[in-house]
């Protein structure tokens, strides 16, 4: 189980709550050797505007410096003095400025470098048109990232709230990630004194061939597969220690039945997986995760493909 020692949190330029940042100092309260660095991504417009002479180019980017950095500064202080229950606990917090070419690109590239556990961001409002336009952000990072990552949303954050792992049995490979997910769930409980729910949908998707069956029950084939989802949910709760009235399933599919769940269950923080997409497929469809970014108001904490590889190379200090 891996420890979150160094989370890497970005600053969003001007705005006044900085979620992610708060979400953060929120988890130090929790692990004093917490050490946060808040990212500050500055865009690197000189390579726009060719005719600034050298001279001109430095003094450019160090006005832009100093500037970012008495924000960022500011930011920090701000968030800080919201929180007073912290005020003792003396955590680190480490403004970075970096500039890029590429806010995606320079986000990612900081988030991969190997020196964070964690990845903390705040939410960003996407549409249908930026999505088929081009890849938000916050997607960018939930697709390649090779570290957890919370997308914070902005709602009350109570420890006596629940942690939602959003489970699927459709595949080995789903299967595995629901062990990873849990893992990360109950780190998470460890800390926050919080409990674990497990939810689950059940599509219920009726093939053609079967109308044509002699005395076929609509009804039943539905309470069928409801039954097979509800069996393999309990299963898998029995094994990790999970109680059975802290298992949740639904008919219809994930992204209209997990939010309706999450929001009964009253979750703080929601652990899902993401296997990813790629292509053309990823700006039009997007997967479960993606879809349900948006609906659920919760912080998601997710883990795609590439974190799972990466963590499976990568040993972990243990507790």
């Amino acid at each position: 189980m891996r420890q979150y020692n160094n989370i890497l949190v970005i600053i969003e330029p001007k705005r006044d709550q900085q979620l992610a940042l708060e979400r953060a100092i929120q988890i130090a309260r929790f692990n004093p050797k917490v050490t946060i660095t808040a990212l500050r991504l500055i865009y690197n417009f000189t390579n726009e505007i060719r005719f600034l002479g050298k001279k001109t180019e430095r003094d450019t980017h160090q006005d832009a410096e100093e500037a970012t950095k008495a924000e960022v500064d500011r930011q920090i202080a701000d968030t800080l003095a919201l929180h007073p229950e912290v005020k003792d606990l003396n955590i680190k917090i480490v403004p970075k400025l970096k500039w890029v070419s590429d806010i995606a690109d320079g986000m990612l590239e900081e988030t991969n470098s190997g020196l964070y556990d964690l990845l903390i961001k705040g939410a960003n409002h996407h549409g249908i048109l930026d999505s088929i336009i081009f890849t938000p952000h916050d997607w960018f990072l939930l697709r390649h990232a090779i570290i957890p990552v919370v997308i914070a949303k902005e709602h009350p954050w109570d420890e006596s709230n629940s942690i939602v792992v959003a489970v699927d049995f459709t595949s080995s490979e789903k299967q595995m990630m629901n062990i990873l997910l849990l893992r990360e769930a109950q780190l998470l409980a460890t800390i926050t004194k919080s409990h674990i729910h497990l939810v689950n949908s059940a599509p219920v998707i009726m093939p053609t061939v079967m109308l044509e069956v002699p005395n076929y029950a609509p009804e039943l084939y539905a309470e069928s597969i409801l039954a097979e989802h509800k069996r393999r949910i309990i299963e898998f709760a029995k094994i990790h220690n999970i109680p059975e009235n802290h298992c949740h399933i639904a008919e219809g599919m994930p992204d209209d039945v997990l939010p309706k769940l999450c929001q009964k269950l009253h979750a703080n923080t929601v652990f899902i997986g993401s296997l990813g997409r790629s292509g053309v497929g990823a700006a039009l469809v997007g997967n479960t995760c993606e879809e349900i970014v948006d609906f659920i108001n919760a912080d998601l904490f997710v883990l795609n493909r590439k974190t799972v590889d990466h963590d499976a190379n990568t040993p972990h200090t243990p507790e």
